[in-house]
């Protein structure tokens, strides 16, 4: 928060052709700017969101896709479907696990309506193995053609940086692929998940190759 703090003031100093500089001059509708906490909270959310989300989902894919090894075996030998196989990981086991939500208007669910005005919160994992939506969904299928999964949210909160999320996940897959075709487990360390409720993500990931 310093850091960001530091940086703001600098470029109320001297603006530059930069993100922080646009949000500092950025108005809303009715002319009003971002707060100084606003600000702040809008870079962290974008370095956390850019930086460690995407960290956390190369590491969980690619368990995954060691876990198993058929699927594995397909995208080594069709790499031409990382795309798609990429949506199926984001799906079967996504980083950020929980979003918080206002409801606008009454809403029905169920046999409970949520009110107007409150907070809700909702479990994007448990959303994602909703068999509802995905047929068979506790089954890695990285040929899963219909995806609508909710790893990067939904409507007007959609996540800003899916894009740049994605092809970086699908270079980061394509270049392991090529380039570790051993790639396997280490057998004498498992896996090290961290100790989060909000942003699942491993610690560690021993492999050998």
């Amino acid at each position: 928060m310093a850091y960001f703090l530091e940086l703001i003031a600098d470029r109320r100093r001297r603006p530059r052709s930069d993100l922080i500089t646009a949000l500092i001059e950025a108005r809303d509708e009715d002319g009003s700017f971002l707060s100084e906490e606003e600000l702040v909270g809008s870079c962290y959310i974008l370095l956390q969101a850019g930086h460690g989300t995407t960290q956390d989902l190369l590491g969980m894919g690619t368990l995954a896709l060691l876990q198993h090894p058929d699927q594995l075996a397909f995208l080594r030998r069709t790499p031409e479907a990382i795309p798609t196989a990429v949506e199926e990981l984001l799906r079967y086991d996504t980083s950020v696990q929980i979003s918080q939500r206002v409801a606008d208007v009454p809403l029905r669910l169920g046999v409970n309506t949520i009110p107007a005005g409150e907070v809700c919160v909702l479990f994007n994992g448990a959303a994602n193995r909703d068999p509802a939506a995905f047929s068979d969904p506790d089954r890695l299928d990285v040929r899963r053609s219909s995806n609508h999964h909710l790893s990067f949210g939904l409507g007007r909160h959609t996540c800003l940086g899916q894009s740049q999320a994605r092809m970086e996940l699908w270079g980061a897959f394509d270049v392991m692929l090529r380039r570790l075709p051993k790639l396997r487990l280490d057998e004498t360390a498992p896996p090290a998940w961290r100790d989060s409720l909000f942003l699942r993500g491993l610690e560690t990931l021993p492999v050998r190759f």
